[in-house]
């Protein structure tokens, strides 16, 4: 571990070293200013552009108008508790920690002759205001989302759920970085051992930086193996989100630079769910979500299920003779649909990358003139085109990103045991498949459940839009503390029978 350095009395011996620590003088941003209170010398440290000029001026002033007589004795309590007028301040007696609140953005105040400093957060960030989410849209609702500033994105949280049992507990990372990420719980609902083990994997973190934000977050605190594709926590910018599953017992990673919030343990089924379904009417948000959960199943399967019902011909009863092209082109099937999926990647990976007013002529040079012009030389069948669309399609319909690349994954795989194995190659994949996504856990939590193991009442809520008053009990799988959301006299007046 680094050695604590304390502070001295002697002013200058402070002022050297922060000033060679620092590099002031080398680093433009660096701010030193010494001042005169009463017949005491004072400096202050800021960084550039990270401060709110203003407030610390005023803070400053207040300062320098006390009397030389009034710091004969206890200056620095004087200054703290009388003229110190911001709220966000704290006094602090090492020197490492005052060196990090710095480099957050705080201003460090030291007085000559005081084994302590007086720490000044008037931080003024660089930060854009909540916008609409561009990934997580909905038809009503909200349409504020997470941005890239850690206080103001506790703060929309915060706006939703006015409960004194909310937690942010700050956890910095990185030795280099010190960035700073806020783990937020409900504290009498959460499970209290899934935020030890959070904040435990959090703090074995070692690392220099975390410049990635939350995806190198992951990749540390996730365990289990590393070539296992399936998320096993879920992105949200939205607010709305992040507040409901702190209800139901979950735990949020709020990290400083990302407007990405981390929700976990997550299951399959959270990867399938969608805001909108919830600002719907509950039958037509029941049928949303079934259609959604069609559209992953037919991005999974569609492909290799034709392509290995079409190579063994001999296998489809007469009622699916019409299966298979009738113009199969000069490529082989199976690598017909591999080269497919690499263009519609390559065409995705180009439109997420290209200006956006670019967008739109590049979707029209993939479909038009790449697409159509293929399957006219003969490089590509049409049934090949068709199948693969529908199987993008299906990807885009899945609300996580992470999950909908994970099946694109699968897939790709699928196809390839199909190509060499025809249809016992797709059984056997599958198996597979299902097999991974039983053995996977998420925090401790099994990636299926409530499917396995099974939960009558998980599976309805997973499977179905329920009314939200019809939905009582927290998911029994997190082990929430406070099993049910209702308060503690409509608990009594339920078991009474009232």
């Amino acid at each position: 571990m680094e050695e604590q350095k304390k502070i001295e009395k002697d002013i200058d011996h402070n002022i050297n070293y922060l000033k060679d620590f620092l590099g002031v003088g080398e680093s433009f941003d660096i701010i030193f200013r010494e001042y005169k209170i009463g017949r005491k010398r004072a400096a202050s440290f800021s960084i550039n552009a990270m401060t709110n000029d203003i407030l610390l001026t005023n803070v400053i002033e207040d300062m320098l108008t006390l009397h030389p007589d009034e710091l004969t004795i206890n200056t620095l309590q004087k200054l703290f508790y009388t003229r110190v007028t911001h709220s966000q301040v704290k006094l602090m007696g090492n020197m490492n920690d005052a060196v990090t609140s710095l480099l957050s953005g705080e201003l460090l105040f030291l007085v000559d002759g005081e084994e302590e400093i007086i720490i000044i957060d008037a931080r003024s960030y660089p930060a854009r205001m909540p916008s609409e989410s561009t990934i997580e849209k909905v038809t009503r609702g909200s349409r504020d989302s997470f941005v890239e500033t850690l206080v103001f994105n506790t703060a929309l949280i915060r706006r939703r759920l006015r409960d004194p049992q909310l937690r942010f507990e700050i956890v910095k990372i990185g030795t280099r970085s010190q960035g700073d990420i806020a783990v937020a719980y409900i504290k009498d609902i959460t499970d209290p051992k899934l935020v030890d083990i959070v904040k435990e994997r959090l703090n074995s973190i070692n690392i220099d930086g975390i410049p990635m934000a939350e995806k190198a977050i992951e990749e540390f605190i996730v365990g289990g193996s590393k070539w296992n594709p399936l998320p096993k926590v879920r992105y949200t910018e939205r607010p709305d989100v992040a507040a409901v599953h702190l209800l139901e017992g979950h735990v949020c990673l709020v990290i400083d630079t990302s407007p990405n919030i981390m929700i976990l343990p997550t299951t399959f089924w959270h990867h399938v769910q969608h805001v909108e379904e919830f600002h719907q009417h509950v039958v037509v948000g029941s049928y949303l979500r079934m259609v959604r959960l069609l559209g992953v199943f037919l991005s999974l399967l569609l492909p290799p299920l034709w392509l290995a019902l079409v190579l063994q011909r001999h296998l489809l009863p007469e009622s699916l003779a019409f299966l298979g092209p009738r113009d199969p082109g000069i490529i082989p099937l199976g690598f017909q649909f591999i080269l497919a999926e690499l263009g519609v990647e390559l065409v995705r990976m180009a439109t997420v990358h290209v200006p956006s007013a670019q967008s739109t002529a590049l979707g029209f040079i993939g479909a038009f003139m790449i697409g159509e012009f293929a399957t006219k030389v003969g490089l590509f069948g049409n049934e090949i085109i068709f199948y693969t669309a529908v199987a993008a399609v299906g990807a885009f319909a899945t609300p996580s990103i992470e999950f909908a690349m994970a099946i694109r994954f699968f897939r790709a795989i699928l196809l390839l045991l199909v190509i060499f194995f025809k249809l016992p190659g797709l059984l056997v994949g599958l198996v597979g498949i299902f097999i991974v996504m039983a053995t996977t856990k998420s925090f401790g939590i099994p990636y299926l459940w409530p499917l396995l193991p099974f939960n009558l009442g998980g599976m309805k809520d997973v499977l179905l839009r329920l009314p939200l008053p019809s939905k009582i009990l927290r998911p029994a799988a997190l082990k929430p503390q406070d099993k049910d959301r209702l308060d503690n006299e409509d608990e009594e007046k339920n078991k009474n029978g009232k």
